[in-house]
């Protein structure tokens, strides 16, 4: 019997995905558990180096099929549909977990039988310098959270970071699944776990652990190498996602605060934009 299913969602990460598979698969832990593995499409080796994990490792990794690309809300909740396990767990294709993660998270939210999802924090590494920071951006307080407060958390949430969800109980996924079908499918949000945090929190509490155990890569890519309209698009759809969100739920709060933030973020990046084109020599 499966206690927790691990989703690593990837998509052209030749160079990381190996360094990620491994580092799951190597978890020491009194617990059985799965991989599964999202390789949506990817136009480099991925999903070579993918297969070649899965033939290796067959009693623990499963590869999902072969498909057009199908976006980060599909892949990711076609994944959480062939899960076999009590728990979700997810690691990108690009980061790295550290050892004990499993053990740590399990233990937590098997003797806290009301909450539906654990956080942890995590250490930031550039993916170009592998420079790593311990960031202290915690959008959460350490210890249990009331549903409510993490949704008035995610609703105003302003900048960086929010604590990493580490693991899940699969049965609270599918129940939102259920209930809010239309956040789990197609292309219109650009990301999976900010509905999932928000509509989880309607139906049980978290807990916010202070342990870091988790390597997320930054992308040190910048709009002065052609990523403006990819930043601006990924706002957009914060926007979009948050109203929709507020919407579905029939949240009493103010959203202003958080929309002027965000539109505020999409004009300082058109202007550092312009700026660079017009003054080319101040970005080394």
């Amino acid at each position: 019997m499966i206690t927790i299913s691990v989703i690593v969602c990837t998509y052209n990460q030749e160079r990381t995905i190996s360094r990620t598979l491994d580092a799951i698969i190597s978890q020491q832990c009194d617990v059985t558990f799965e991989v599964i593995i999202g390789e949506d499409c990817s136009t480099d080796n991925t999903r070579a180096i993918c297969k070649d994990y899965a033939e290796k490792y067959s009693s623990i990794i499963r590869l999902m099929p072969k498909a057009p690309n199908k976006g980060i809300v599909d892949n990711y909740y076609d994944c959480v549909r062939e899960a076999q396990g009590e728990y979700i767990m997810e690691c990108g294709g690009d980061d790295e977990w550290c050892q004990g993660r499993i053990q740590l998270c399990y233990d937590t939210i098997k003797s806290n039988p009301d909450v539906v999802q654990v956080f942890t924090q995590m250490y930031f590494r550039k993916d170009n310098t592998h420079e790593i920071t311990e960031p202290d951006n915690n959008l959460f307080p350490f210890g249990l959270i009331k549903g409510a407060d993490v949704i008035d958390g995610m609703m105003h949430q302003k900048s960086g970071q929010m604590a990493l969800y580490a693991i899940t109980r699969r049965s609270a996924i599918m129940d939102v699944m259920h209930k809010y079908p239309q956040f789990f499918t197609g292309r219109r949000y650009l990301t999976e776990d900010r509905q999932l945090i928000v509509l989880l929190a309607t139906i049980g509490d978290f807990i916010n652990l202070p342990d870091r155990t988790y390597y997320y890569t930054i992308d040190t890519s910048s709009i002065t190498r052609g990523k403006l309209t990819k930043h601006l698009r990924y706002n957009k759809n914060m926007l979009r996602l948050t109203h929709d969100l507020a919407k579905a739920i029939g949240y009493r709060g103010s959203l202003l605060p958080y929309y002027t933030h965000t539109v505020l973020i999409m004009c300082r990046l058109i202007l550092s934009k312009t700026l660079i084109k017009l003054f080319p020599f101040s970005h080394h």
